[in-house]
């Protein structure tokens, strides 16, 4: 499976170890078709994995791919530690290793603490980026503590991580057998030995957040069964804690490793923009604050509105126009998608059809009204065909 073009390098990893090695000894040989990975790049995904790096030993070779042509390759082996200096459990988390790492390389997980817990409480990278969007929408409702200081509460507690994404499951999956009475009780009992205020505080705030997540688009698959390259949560707003005024009726929030957006609803009956935001760390303070003035300009012409908007993460430093429009589009284009994905639509004779995958103990909800705002004046063609595309056009 490492066959590769001459211009598409190709990396796949394994975890493995030695007879002999300490119990909190690894080895990842990485196998490179193309342009070999450099250190720079592997070592702070390493790290962000729990893993200190003790060694490396490099091995290159070259076959006969055909047509006359010579593939370059090289093998690299990693000898590395837990961090925490804890014993590795092999069957445990070779392929959740392997995996993270790869999701990674793909661009499909961020590279950040949280993907400690993928050693630290066996979670899956998937699994770990629910905590991820929960802790990324947390900074967003203005919890007054840093992303950084979140992800050393989950790794210092892997326990309470590990069963806040059961909980996850329990409550979202689709067909699923979980108990999320029993398995709050075992989060509380859990929360109990938890010997940090901060802590405490900050998984309870995540608990709440899961709680009161009315549909994700995180079990939805293609055709080909790929899940979504982002995850879209719509919140009850009114139950969650500490949420700055005012509070939305629902809300939408959407994570990917490219974009993160918002759409705040104030009413089952509710229209607004969606805006194109420079402000990564407080977008949804921004939108809250178009809220209060769209509330005070609208009261005597529609009692309540929404508003919408996103940050692209993806763009690059010193981007040309054409760069910077078509990441903004791209960025747009998955937060109409995500929005999309968890709301019903109506057929032709005005019958609710839910959409696949998706839990829905909110009941039905056929309204999502997307308008142009700052910076997203010419995109409502592109809104529009992807309503189009996925049967939610209205004509209009």
């Amino acid at each position: 499976d490492l066959a590769a073009s001459r211009d598409e390098p190709k990396i796949r990893a394994r975890v493995w170890r030695r007879e002999n090695d300490a119990s909190a000894a690894l080895h990842l040989k990485l196998y490179v078709l193309g342009e070999v990975l450099p250190l720079s790049a592997s070592l702070p995904v390493f790290e962000n994995l729990g893993l200190k790096v003790i060694s490396e030993d490099s091995f290159p070779v070259s076959f006969n791919a055909g047509a006359g042509w010579r593939q370059a390759a090289v093998i690299l082996d990693f000898a590395m530690e837990r961090a925490d200096g804890m014993a590795v459990r092999m069957d445990d988390i070779r392929e959740a290793l392997e995996d993270a790492f790869h999701a990674v390389l793909r661009g499909e997980a961020e590279s950040d603490d949280f993907n400690r817990l993928v050693i630290g409480a066996g979670l899956a990278w998937r699994d770990v980026t629910v905590l991820r969007a929960v802790g990324r929408y947390l900074r967003q409702a203005a919890i007054p503590f840093s992303l950084a200081y979140m992800q050393q509460a989950l790794v210092k507690n892997p326990q309470c991580a590990a069963l806040l994404v059961a909980l996850f499951h329990a409550r979202t999956q689709p067909g699923g057998d979980g108990d999320s009475q029993a398995l709050d009780t075992r989060i509380e009992a859990a929360l109990q030995e938890v010997p940090g205020l901060d802590d405490d505080r900050i998984l309870r705030r995540f608990r709440n957040v899961i709680a009161c997540i009315l549909r994700t688009n995180f079990w939805q698959q293609s055709e080909d069964g790929a899940f979504k390259s982002y995850i879209a949560f719509k919140l009850d707003s009114g139950k969650l804690d500490e949420l700055p005024e005012p509070r939305p009726w629902r809300e939408i929030f959407v994570y990917s490793p490219t974009v993160e957006g918002v759409h705040l609803r104030f009413g089952p009956i509710a229209r607004g923009g969606i805006r194109w935001s420079d402000r990564r760390e407080d977008f949804r303070t921004e939108i809250l604050g178009l809220v209060k003035a769209q509330q005070v300009k609208n009261a005597v012409i529609v009692p309540v509105g929404a508003k919408g908007g996103f940050f692209a993460k993806a763009m690059p430093a010193q981007p040309t126009r054409e760069e910077f429009m078509a990441v903004g589009i791209a960025a747009y284009r998955t937060l109409i998608n995500a929005m999309l994905d968890i709301t019903d639509n109506l057929d032709a004779h005005g019958a609710v059809q839910p959409p696949p995958g998706v839990l829905r103990p909110d009941g039905d909800d056929p309204y999502l009204v997307v308008a142009a705002d700052k910076g997203t004046a010419t995109f409502s063609d592109i809104a529009n065909a992807i309503a189009l595309e996925r049967g939610f056009w209205l004509g209009d």
